[in-house]
């Protein structure tokens, strides 16, 4: 890739990394920076067009991302998607270290050991591998359940891990030898997700559809408590830092604070408009955040039993919370494509990453060497860090790295007059947010228009078997349009054209 002067024709740089050819490239709205992408070694490169250093180079998962973990000593991530493998990443450059292969399905879960010397990988082909971060083998397939392992927990001391699955059980398994020590069969649905406490001598589990939280002794492999109270099914669960409470989210649009001693209920937090999607403890157990269907987000005072404020600045599903370490900031990923950092003083929304092509499905809050950065993944396929700075008076998210599956990611480009374009890089850019539309898209739009215009006069013509009475016809054919109307294949048929026209619009 060259870079040259406008004025003189002069090249300035030549931009070499690429292992084959470079399809498509984009300036930044600044231009101190420009992306390129190539189609045969799959790769995206950013680079600083001052002194021609590439940013970062990634190539990443061929499906969604559906988990993203930080290892202990903060130096990796691990991701898992439906491509039926996990990825490891280097923090720091975004470089794919690793990736761990053999599962025969999507991978669903991915979590690393506390002493950081063990990767677990769960997935929908049954099974749960157990890999070495040192080899990067797989040293045990723990193998007992009969349908999708969704989730996946190493207790704190890293002598167990427990699998949660769709055939109504949950294991605990001995990560030395791979056996299994207990099979907990006492669920009636599908098993969705399983925690531990923080000293390891609890964990809580839920069942899609049942309205309970079981409390288990990690030990004996006995439950202890079955906390219910919840009018629908439960989405989160989760343990306080203490241990001594357990927080549940469900369907019924309320969050329920469990004793883990007593099994009671202690506070019963209502205030969401509907189903309540995610629920987290702030570092101190002080407070609770939680977040709804509908994307607002809520912050609760566990002492005083209110709700401190609510925000509506997500328009969708809020998928996964994440408080920083000091407790001073949340983090919110969304199905509406965005991820949101807050004040948790004012709830004041501090900074939004936007421009993810998917459903953002995980994020964690990672601190490097003093410095703070947030970790997404997406089911657009991508796997990104972005530096957190804070300021006196703002606060700052910037790309640190991306890995993609390939696809260009640009945001505010024009490709007006662009030249040397094929019409599928044309297409992408246009997907990417780019400014300006290729003229074979507004033809298109031409054309829709002519076949709804179609569409609209059929609905409109009189039956033949009225054309004799005109009143009888008059009357006749509105009952018939009104009809029409409200056909449900018709209101999809309208509500495709509405939204492809905005699209092309």
């Amino acid at each position: 890739m060259r870079v040259w002067d406008a004025e003189t024709g002069i090249c300035r740089q030549t931009l070499t990394g690429h292992s084959n050819g470079v399809n498509s490239v984009a300036f930044s709205l600044k231009g101190d920076h420009v992306a390129s992408s190539s189609f045969y070694d799959r790769a995206v490169r950013l680079w600083e067009v001052g002194t021609g250093t590439s940013r970062y180079i990634s190539k990443g998962h061929g499906g969604w991302v559906k988990k993203v973990k930080c290892s202990p000593k903060g130096d990796q991530l691990a991701t898992c998607s439906n491509d039926n493998t996990a990825r490891l990443w280097d923090v720091e450059t975004g470089v794919c270290l690793q990736t761990l292969r053999n599962h025969t399905n999507a991978v669903l879960s991915v979590a690393y050991s506390p002493r950081g010397d063990q990767i677990a990988t769960s997935s929908s082909d049954k099974t749960v591998r157990l890999w070495s971060t040192t080899t990067k083998e797989c040293t045990h397939i723990l193998i007992g359940h009969s349908w999708d392992v969704d989730n996946i927990a190493y207790s704190p001391r890293g002598d167990t891990l427990a699998s949660a699955s769709r055939d109504n059980t949950v294991r605990l398994w001995d990560v030395d030898s791979g056996e299994c020590r207990h099979t907990l069969a006492f669920h009636t649905e599908f098993v969705s997700q399983v925690v531990y406490s923080l000293n390891g001598s609890r964990f809580a589990s839920t069942a899609f559809l049942e309205y309970s939280v079981r409390i288990w002794d990690t030990e004996t492999g006995v439950c202890s408590h079955i906390l219910t109270g919840h009018r629908r099914s439960i989405n989160d669960v989760t343990f306080s830092p203490q241990g001594d409470q357990v927080a549940s989210a469900s369907f019924d649009a309320t969050i329920r604070v469990w004793d883990t001693g007593t099994g009671e209920c202690r506070h019963i937090l209502i205030g969401h408009k509907g189903e309540v999607t995610f629920v987290t403890y702030s570092p101190s157990g002080g407070q609770i955040t939680s977040s709804g269907k509908d994307g607002s987000l809520r912050v609760w005072d566990l002492e005083e039993r209110t709700c401190l404020w609510t925000s509506t600045g997500h328009s969708k599903r809020i998928k996964k919370i994440a408080y920083s370490s000091r407790g001073d900031f949340i983090v919110s990923a969304s199905y509406d494509n965005s991820v949101r950092l807050w004040d948790v003083a004012s709830g004041q929304c501090q900074a939004a990453i936007q421009g993810f092509q998917g459903g953002v499905e995980d994020i964690e809050w990672i601190e490097v060497s003093g410095d703070n950065y947030v970790a997404t993944c997406c089911n657009d396929g991508t796997v990104g860090m972005w530096k957190v700075e804070n300021g006196e008076d703002s606060c700052r998210i910037s790309l640190h790295w991306m890995a993609t599956n390939g696809g260009l990611n640009v945001q505010g480009v024009t490709i007006q007059d662009a030249q040397g374009l094929s019409q599928l890089n044309k297409q992408l850019l246009v997907q990417r947010g780019a400014v300006g539309e290729p003229v074979h898209r507004l033809r298109e739009a031409s054309k829709k228009l002519t076949a709804m215009s179609s569409v609209v006069s059929k609905l409109k013509t009189p039956s033949d078997k009225t054309k004799g009475d005109p009143a009888s016809s008059t009357s006749d054919s509105k009952e018939r349009l009104e009809q029409r109307q409200k056909d449900p294949k018709l209101q999809d048929i309208l509500t495709a054209f509405v939204r492809d026209m905005h699209e092309y619009m």
